[in-house]
Formats: structure tokens, sequence, C-alpha cells
């Protein structure tokens, strides 16, 4: 009969000391936790001696097998198991002296809730496990039958803490994404913190990531998934823009009523076929909350997001998850997240945001790179070399087309290895890396006046802009990948608060000089600069955004 496999991510020793502690630390050698173990309250009695399934696992385990056969099933990588157990020389983790830990019960009941996390049950073998433990009710069992189940416990377990710590795709990321999750560098903090620690959903509740969007996110995917059960919202249809008078009424206005009411709450009159006021304002939240122009009519935008079916918001919000779990769990304050399609920046402190402003963010052809890195220093009046993806693919047709003008009249320059002014017809497609080309300082340099610098490889800043016409545009994917800021200068005076040096009237007499400054930034700030499609608003309510880069 062909088998299943179990599949166990692959951990390195610090994950599976993480996880071998937190999920039993009372099943460590000292005769004090095993007394623990004794005491838990048993779930199911079974006739059989602790010691006898401790030489069951022991036999299982303790050789150079790949792979064992365990309740039909072949369980591959046995590594991590392997020394889970022979670090607590092979004492059972679910069970105690009784039976049946408790324990095994209160972790069924979060495998059933973990899609709330958007993550599949049956991936961990939910409903093996329950139909193990119904068996084990019913009939006399030995240490093999009972030491099976406590192995198929341990390898569902392992494999629900890599996915909620590192992610379940750790493989398909895009390309433009550099975040790397830190987890592996917390595991002597977690088991700090978790040491004195038993209970299961404590542990689970440990291994979510603490940004607080993913609580938001896992609330809003439990109440969404209430509202599919019921059999999600109805398709509405769009109305003549001729109806939108006070008092007018029209059949499609009572569907539209209904639809927004059982998404968000409001109108509260479902019955009233009326264009009232109490429609507009439900009309003006949920384009908020979708994240589209506040123009309180059910125009085509609004209409195509409403008959957006509920699965697809679930699906959204689950690959969401999925992405805090891929980034750094820990979120040192201040900070400074970039939510590129949100298209705007916010500097968080004291669990608030101080600053908040749009941004403009890379096109869907030249996308913005996701990345974490420190905010090193501000510069007033930057220079700017042309980056070679820039050079590539605008400089050097520019001047194929225009010569030496298309570089004039952009305020650039060419120069060679040595610093040399060249004539920009030297420069081709095959030898464009040995040359320059740079901006001086002034009000014609694509950074503007100011630049807040990041160390990272893939040349990715923030910085102010010429182009201030694009701040007031409701969709701003128009930059060639960097962050263009809406208010550099008050952000700058901003984050140099603690120096007299740098208030906005000193800047400003800063930028009138047109001479390079850099300024270090003395507090330890992280720019976040992320893709999420789900985002919360200033009251914390979850918004729904335009896939910018089509990576959902």
């Amino acid at each position: 009969m062909s088998s299943k496999p179990l599949s166990i991510s692959r951990f390195s020793f610090y994950s599976f000391l993480f996880l071998s502690t937190l999920i039993c630390v009372e099943a460590c050698h000292s005769d004090q936790e095993k007394k623990k173990k004794s005491s838990d309250k048993t779930i199911v009695k079974a006739s059989v001696e602790i010691n006898n399934v401790v030489k069951f696992l022991t036999n299982k385990l303790d050789d150079s097998s790949s792979s064992i056969i365990l309740l039909n099933d072949t369980l591959h990588e046995m590594k991590s198991l392997r020394e889970m157990y022979s670090a607590t020389k092979y004492y059972p983790f679910w069970l105690n002296e009784e039976g049946v830990s408790k324990k095994v019960s209160d972790y069924i009941t979060i495998l059933a809730d973990i899609s709330n996390d958007g993550l599949q049950a049956e991936d961990y073998n939910l409903s093996k496990i329950r139909d193990v433990l119904e068996g084990l009710k019913s009939k006399a069992v030995n240490e093999s039958e009972i030491g099976e189940f406590e192995l198929l416990l341990t390898a569902s377990f392992l494999k629900l803490s890599n996915d909620m710590m590192m992610g379940k795709d750790t493989v398909t990321h895009k390309k433009d994404w550099k975040i790397k999750n830190d987890s592996l560098g917390n595991f002597a903090m977690s088991l700090a913190k978790e040491l004195d620690s038993t209970d299961v959903n404590t542990i689970v509740a440990h291994l979510r990531p603490e940004m607080g969007h993913y609580n938001a996110f896992r609330n809003e995917y439990k109440r969404l998934d209430m509202i599919r059960t019921k059999g999600g919202w109805p398709k509405v249809t769009e109305v003549r823009s001729e109806s939108f008078s006070t008092a007018a009424t029209n059949p499609a206005f009572l569907v539209l009523r209904k639809r927004l009411f059982i998404e968000i709450g409001i109108p509260k009159d479902t019955v009233s076929m009326q264009w009232n006021e109490d429609l507009v304002e439900a009309i003006r939240k949920f384009q908020h909350l979708n994240y589209i122009k506040l123009s309180g009519k059910p125009d085509t935008t609004t209409i195509n997001k409403l008959n957006i079916n509920v699965e697809t918001k679930l699906r959204s919000l689950a690959l969401n998850m999925e992405r805090l779990r891929w980034m750094k769990q820990k979120f040192p304050q201040p900070y400074i997240w970039v939510d590129v399609p949100k298209m705007e920046v916010d500097y968080v402190e004291d669990d608030k945001v101080q600053f908040n402003m749009r941004v403009v963010v890379g096109r869907p052809g030249r996308p913005t790179t996701m990345l974490v890195s420190p905010l090193a220093n501000i510069v007033f009046n930057p220079t700017w070399t042309v980056p070679p993806t820039i050079m590539k693919e605008d400089v050097i047709p520019g001047v194929a087309r225009r010569g030496g003008s298309y570089l004039s009249r952009r305020g650039l320059k060419a120069y060679d290895s040595r610093g040399r002014v060249v004539n920009a017809s030297a420069i081709t497609r095959k030898n464009f890396r040995n040359y320059r080309v740079g901006q001086a300082p002034g009000h014609r340099n694509s950074l503007g006046h100011v630049k807040f610098n990041l160390p990272n490889p893939w040349s990715i800043y923030l910085h102010d802009t010429p182009h201030r016409e694009d701040f007031p545009k409701f969709y701003r994917a128009l930059s060639s990948g960097c962050i263009r800021v809406h208010h550099p200068k008050e952000f700058a005076a901003f984050l140099l608060r603690d120096s007299t040096k740098y208030s906005a009237p000193m800047i400003d007499s800063i930028v009138q000089k047109r001479k390079t400054i850099f300024v270090p930034v003395e507090r330890n700030i992280d720019v976040h600069i992320v893709y999420l499609t789900n985002a919360l608003d200033s009251t914390g309510q979850v918004m729904y955004l335009k896939d910018i880069y089509k990576w959902d």
C-alpha cells in the first residue's frame, strides 16, 4: 500500500533546541520535571508503563535510518526528531505516567483553529491525530501504539512551529524580497521567556509574529470566515449617476445596502431603497478600507471592489500573514515602516505613528526592493550617481537618440574612472560600467535637497525629488525603485529633533548653500520596506490595497 509522506522541515540545532524545550519543558531529565509530567491532567488513561514507552522511542529513533513507518505513513527527515528525543533521554512529551496528557486536547483545539492563521490543519495531520486519540479511548493499547501516537504529535508540532516561525513557503519568495526572518537569532531570548511555561496555547501564541498587523489580520480572517460560512455577500450592479440625488429610489440601492452592511456593519438601514446620507457614508467607509478614491458614489472602481468575493479577501489575508512570517520578528522602536502598496511611510515610536506622509514607490517595471536596513545618515544637498539600471535602460538609449544634450538638459555629466569629465558619446551599452554619470547638488538633482541613507547592496533609499507633482496623485508607483518622500525637510527636522542645529529654518539655510553635508542619525532606527496588500489604517482597521506588482 502506498504511503503519504509526513513532511518535516529541516531544522538547525538551535531551532530543534528551541522547539523541544518549549513544547515540553517538563520533559527534561530531572526527577523534578518528571514529577511535573506525572501531575499533568490525563485525558485518556492507558495501562502502559512510561518506561516501556521510553524504550520504544529509544529503539524507534536511536539508529541512522532516514525514515520510519509511522501509523501506515512514512515519516522522513528524522534528524530533528532523533536529536529532540535524545536530548531528553527519549522521555515522551505528550504522555504522563497515567496516559495521554491534556496537552494533546489543547493541541487539537489549536489545530482546529489554525485556519485563522491562513494555514491548513490537515498539513499537520489533525484528522489522523483525532482518529488515533479516539482509538486509544476505545481499546487497550501497548507501548508501540501509544509511542507512535507520541511521534505523530511531535512531528506535527515541529512542522507547525517551523511554518509559524519561518513561513510555510520559504522557496518561492519574489526576487525583490530581501527581508530575512530573524527567528534563529532569538531562540535564547525565547527560551528564557518560555522556560517555565508548559502551556501549549502560550507556546503557539509566542510562535506567531509579534507585529501588531498579524493579530489584526488574523482577527479579520476569523470575521470574514464567519461571513463566508453564512454564504458571503451578494453581487451589486452599477447604477446610473442621475440616481444619486437625495431620497431617490432604486432597487439596486437595497442590494447595495445589504452588501455593505454584511462586510462593514453600515448602513444600519438594510431595507430602504433610497439614496440617503447614511448610504453615502457607508460607501465612503468601504472606499477608505479598500484604498480607493473617496467619491461616496458606487462608481465602476467601487462596484468592482464590492464584487470581490469573500474567498479572495481571505486568500489575501492568508498571504499577508505568510509575508509577516517571512519578516523579522522583532521590531524595536522607533522604526520607519514603508508599505509599498499603500504608498505611505510611517515613523512608529511608543506604539504610535508619530509621522506619516505619502511616498512615491517603484513602478511595476522597476519594483522597489523589500528590505530592512538601519537609517545611517541624512544627506543635505546630495549628489546623485546614476545607478546601473537607469544607466542601461534610460541614459544609454537617451544618449544614443540625442547625444550629449540628453545629459546637459538634465544637469548630468559623465566621468571616467579617474573622475575626468568625458563626452557622453563615449558611453555605450558595452562599456557603460567603466563610466559614472552624476548630478551636482541643486534644484534639478533627482534626489532633491535631502537623502535618507540606508546601507544596502541594492541602492535603495528614501529621498526628496524635484517631481513634486506626483504626490497629490492617488496612484504613486512611479519611481525607478527608490522611495520619494513628500515632506523631506520636515521629516529630516523630525528625525534630528534632538539637535538644535537642524531645526526647519536651519535646514532651509543649509539647503540654500548647496553644500553637501552628511548628518549621522544618533538614534537606532530600522527602515522596513515591505510589500503587504493588507494594511492597517490609523484606527487599526484592516485595509485591502491594490496589488501593484501582481505578487499576490
